[in-house]
């Protein structure tokens, strides 16, 4: 499943980035998120290909939902472009996510960040990897120097939204001013890009205070297979993808300091 994942995502790869240099055209859902043409192409491409690949494998994507009488917890998981406002704004960091999860947990996925030629992938039991352009395969694996202490952690957050900086989104308003007075440092970051760099070690913290479930599967097994700790911003390490929030630290400890913290 692995290879179908990754070949899903080198095969929307090109197409992904000539929408990018050209700016395609763009509209506002109904929540105020940002959908491009290039989202749906993608999702599309992505879907058929799963048709060919697995038959019969349930699909829950971002532009075109889930098919089903009953409520998704195995199948395959699509956000085409996560980060689409960095797609449309210029900044090369978006994404794209895919994820197999069985049971509400996501057992492997790939993140493909197609502008800059890095892709991140696991399985469980199998590692972490990058690929990166000029560079050479590499596993990633979170050392045991991780800090455990916020106060000798860098943090990330992907923005100000579902907090007390501005309590205009989400229905919790997390303490993330907490965060930015104890972390050694913090910065923001781009979505699943944060999440990247937890698992590669760059950065001990990245933090989400508003995810649907496409947003946080594929990012799941990287973090976890690298060492990390991945959860809700409640704690929730069980079917974390359906938590509404997202929390990844380079060591558990850090985890617990963060929820503690931010708690509503």
């Amino acid at each position: 499943m692995l290879d179908i994942a990754l070949e899903a995502a080198k095969l929307v790869k090109t197409m992904t980035v000539e929408a990018f240099y050209s700016a395609g055209k763009f509209d506002y859902k109904p929540d105020r998120s940002v959908v491009t043409e290039t989202d749906i192409r993608v999702e599309e491409e992505i879907r058929e290909l799963f048709a060919k690949r697995t038959p019969n494998t349930l699909v829950l994507g971002e532009e075109f939902g889930f098919e089903g009488e009953q409520k998704f917890s195995s199948g395959w998981v699509i956000d085409p472009i996560d980060g689409t406002r960095a797609f449309i704004y210029g900044v090369p960091l978006f994404s794209t996510l895919i994820a197999y999860v069985e049971n509400g947990e996501p057992l492997l996925s790939v993140i493909s960040f197609p502008a800059i030629s890095m892709m991140f992938y696991a399985s469980q039991g199998e590692g972490c990897w990058l690929e990166s352009s000029g560079q050479s395969l590499r596993q990633l694996k979170l050392g045991e120097q991780s800090p455990k202490s916020l106060s000798e952690a860098v943090i990330s957050a992907s923005g100000i939204h579902s907090s007390h900086y501005n309590s205009s989104e989400g229905s919790q308003i997390y303490h993330l001013d907490a965060i930015v007075g104890e972390a050694r440092d913090f910065i923001f970051a781009n979505d699943a890009y944060q999440h990247a760099m937890v698992a590669s070690g760059r950065i001990h913290g990245a933090i989400d205070t508003i995810m649907k479930p496409w947003d946080s599967a594929a990012l799941i097994p990287c973090i976890r297979e690298a060492g990390g700790e991945v959860c809700g911003l409640n704690g929730e390490r069980t079917q974390a993808m359906f938590a509404g929030s997202l929390l990844s630290t380079a060591t558990p400890e850090l985890a617990e300091q963060i929820v503690e913290l931010m708690a509503p």
